[in-house]
Formats: structure tokens, C-alpha cells, sequence
């Protein structure tokens, strides 16, 4: 059985790497073309994915960083909840609004139920164990 320090290190792993590749479509809009769609780079596209890859970066690093003591900084988990509900939130707007087929993203919402299994189960790893317990 994982402890929960392995899953939280499985979970900011996996989502640093992730992280760092999402990194690459926001600064090269041929693969934002390919991965999205988007043929519209104009200068305001282009200054909103440069912030956008700044904070991909700097929210890289952190998980970088909680995965060297993942114990001590296991609330980086339940930050990067947050952060991957906004995601989730603005893709569902831009499949709405006509401005992303809903075929584009569904790769991308798998992953990022993969990844919200595993920075929640890691936060909650005792409360899900305890809960497990009294199933037993």
C-alpha cells in the first residue's frame, strides 16, 4: 500500500512534468494551433499566454520544490486543487462560448482528474484511510 508521502510525491511530480510541458503550447502558438485550434496569435493572445507560461513556470518550480519534502509542504496539494479548478473552469467557459471544441480538451480534463485524485488522495490520505477503515 502507497504511504502518504509516496502519493504526494507521485502528485507533485506528475504535475511539475505537466506543469513544464503545458509550458510549451503557450509560447509556441504552432502547437497551440495544433493542440487547441487557436489561429488567432495576436499581440493580446500572445501577451496573455506569456503570463499565463510565467506562473506555469513559477507553479512548476513550486511543485519542484514540495516534492523534496512532501510531508512538510503537503498543503502545496490542496493549493494546486484550487489551481486546476480555475483550469477547469475557464476550459469549460472556452468550450461554451464556441471557443474550443469540446474534442480539443477532453484529453486534457482526463489528466487533470488523474491529478485531482492525486493531490486531494494525498492531502486527505488520512481521512480516506479512516473512512476506508469503517468500511471494513
Amino acid at each position: 500500500m502507497w504511504s502518504q508521502e509516496k502519493v504526494l510525491r507521485a502528485a507533485f511530480l506528475v504535475g511539475a512534468v505537466t506543469d513544464a510541458l503545458a509550458i510549451l503550447p503557450m509560447i509556441a502558438p504552432p502547437l497551440a494551433n495544433i493542440l487547441w485550434g487557436f489561429e488567432d496569435v495576436s499581440g493580446a493572445y500572445q501577451f496573455a499566454m506569456g503570463y499565463g507560461a510565467s506562473l506555469m513556470l513559477g507553479w512548476t518550480v513550486l511543485l519542484i520544490w514540495a516534492y523534496q519534502k512532501p510531508m512538510e509542504r503537503k498543503v502545496v496539494a490542496a493549493l494546486t486543487v484550487l489551481v486546476i479548478y480555475g483550469l477547469v473552469l475557464t476550459e469549460v467557459m472556452a468550450v461554451l462560448s464556441g471557443h474550443l471544441a469540446v474534442w480539443r480538451i477532453l484529453p486534457t480534463w482526463f489528466l487533470q482528474t488523474i491529478l485531482l485524485c492525486l493531490f486531494a488522495g494525498g492531502f486527505h490520505y488520512d481521512k480516506l484511510r479512516q473512512w476506508r477503515k469503517r468500511l471494513t
